[in-house]
């Protein structure tokens, strides 16, 4: 049921020196075997400090927004 869902990944903690990448979390995660399958991206944030939140939030808005359909 959740093919095709977009998937946003918020990288907290990126105040943190020895906090990952988004190219590192990517791998971890595995996330470029899904691109064919759902759009997704990665976030970096900070919640302490509230970097990054909104520009998160956006790419969803967004990206489920440019995707949606109205049935008649």
């Amino acid at each position: 049921r959740l093919a095709g869902a977009t998937l946003l990944v918020f990288a907290n903690k990126q105040d943190v020196p020895s906090a990952m990448t988004a190219a590192e979390i990517s791998q971890a995660l595995d996330l470029d075997a899904m691109k064919e399958s759902r759009h997704w991206s990665i976030a970096a944030c900070s919640a302490w400090e509230g970097a990054g939140l909104l520009e998160g939030i956006h790419w969803l808005v967004e990206d489920i927004s440019s995707r949606m359909f109205v049935r008649s």
